[in-house]
């Protein structure tokens, strides 16, 4: 739960995806209460902004999945009654160990490259400057002088633009 940080004339501002959860009437007076603006990703951007989830975070669940499958099908163990028994803690935490193991260092500056997080790589490699619709307009903003303030009026634009579609 998000507290109230916000005092005085302070406002926050947090920018997260379009679930439901985000956009319900309940959400948006919490977040009104708390003095905190709210900007949706565009759905169709997500993608290219939330490169960790993709890169790391799905590849870390498949293996998981891999994990809690093989128990299931090998080594789970039933009660005297026939009821399968769930797994003791250590075993869920070795399948944590084994499945964060796979996730690999160059996984990891991928997914920081692709997400343009790892600022030694030029942005023009990033995935979201190669977006079909947004890349070619960010980069083209890139290029001017006054790009800070560009890209930042670029990106909030994209995103109403988005909630009012």
């Amino acid at each position: 739960m998000l507290p109230l940080v916000m005092q005085g004339s302070q406002r926050g501002l947090l920018v997260w995806d379009a679930a439901s959860t985000h956009r319900a009437k309940d959400m948006k007076t919490f977040l009104h209460k708390r003095k905190i603006y709210q900007i949706m990703i565009p759905t169709r951007i997500t993608a290219y902004l939330h490169t960790l989830d993709i890169a790391i975070n799905k590849p870390f669940k498949d293996n998981l999945g891999m994990e809690i499958k093989d128990y299931i099908e090998n080594r789970m163990e039933r009660n005297q009654r026939g009821n399968f028994v769930k797994p003791k803690l250590q075993e869920v935490v070795t399948w944590v160990k084994n499945s964060w193991e796979k996730i690999t260092d160059s996984c990891i500056a991928n997914a920081l490259q692709a997400g343009y997080l790892d600022k030694k790589y030029s942005f023009k490699d990033s995935a979201i400057a190669k977006h079909e619709r947004f890349g070619p307009l960010i980069l083209k903003e890139m290029e001017s002088q006054k790009f800070t303030k560009k890209f930042r009026n670029l990106i909030v634009m994209m995103m109403f633009q988005k909630m009012m579609t």
